[in-house]
């Protein structure tokens, strides 16, 4: 879904709501489409396919040789890939460096106009989620006895 997306510029099953984007995806089958107004080559389109589809047909599923072997990578010498210099030079000064990525101003408001927002939401403004190792291991422990 991420090759379909630097390819065409937008997900696969994207739609307005979040229940739309479920039913494109459990329809995949009937859903997926490539724009004709965005042109890619019929490699492309046969690889996203190959991934895109049911388990037991999924290209890579026997073997990582599969997937390097496809006709869209034909050009691509696997054995010295790490060699190589990047085709796109990142200059990234630090773990926290965002300086590549575009910036998209944050909305005030994410409720959308003329809504109200139903009062269980309000539970999850600021929400992080952490996992406690020390609790999820003293269960095992206890659940192993």
């Amino acid at each position: 879904m991420i090759m379909y997306e630097c390819l065409i510029g937008f997900p696969p099953f994207c739609a307005d709501r979040p229940v739309d984007t479920y039913r494109k995806v459990m329809n995949w089958r009937n859903s997926l489409g490539f724009p004709i107004e965005i042109p890619i080559t019929e490699e492309a389109k046969d690889l996203i396919k190959k991934l895109i589809c049911d388990k037991e047909d999924r290209l890579g599923n026997q073997s990582i040789h599969q997937i390097k072997d496809h006709p869209f990578f034909h050009n691509v010498d696997w054995t010295t890939i790490r060699d190589r210099p990047a085709a796109i030079r990142v200059d990234v000064r630090g773990l926290t460096d965002t300086s590549n990525f575009e910036t998209s101003p944050i909305e005030d408001n994410m409720i959308p106009e003329g809504t109200e927002p139903d009062d269980r939401d309000w539970v999850f403004i600021n929400y992080t989620y952490k996992r406690f190792e020390g609790l999820t291991q003293r269960a095992q422990r206890q659940t192993s006895r």
